[in-house]
């Protein structure tokens, strides 16, 4: 016959070494995660990184693109005829109006001043230039 210490030894022992098989499942579990864990912090580190350098160059082509845009405006306000006084200004040429005149009264540079007599002025005028 079976004694009641040999049962309890034997349900001690099976419940122990169930204990130690989870146990070692966990562990290896463990080691798994910890090791996925430092795997992914190493990827997040390498993205952080990268997000940084991406913000510096966001940031560099945003100042040069203030630039540009400066520029531009400084070109913009340098260049103050507009078609409207082109127009203007080759009604006046076909007048007979002086290329002063052209420049005073119609804002334009010196050679778009004479680029408009010379294509839009009368046959008098081009025949003085």
């Amino acid at each position: 016959m079976i004694t009641t210490t040999m049962i309890i030894a034997a349900v001690v022992a099976l419940i122990t070494l169930v204990v130690a098989t989870t146990s070692y499942r966990l562990f290896k579990l463990n080691r798994m995660q910890t090791a996925k864990i430092a795997g992914l912090q190493s990827q997040l580190s390498i993205l952080c990184a990268g997000a940084v350098g991406t913000d510096d160059r966001i940031h560099q082509f945003e100042k040069t693109l203030s630039t540009l845009q400066e520029r531009h405006n400084t070109l913009s306000l340098g260049t103050t005829s507009s078609p409207q006084s082109y127009e203007h200004a080759i009604r006046l040429a076909r007048k007979g109006v002086a290329i002063e005149q052209l420049i005073d009264n119609c804002n334009l540079s010196d050679e778009e001043a004479h680029l408009i007599s010379r294509l839009h002025g009368s046959e008098d005028q081009q025949g003085l230039h």
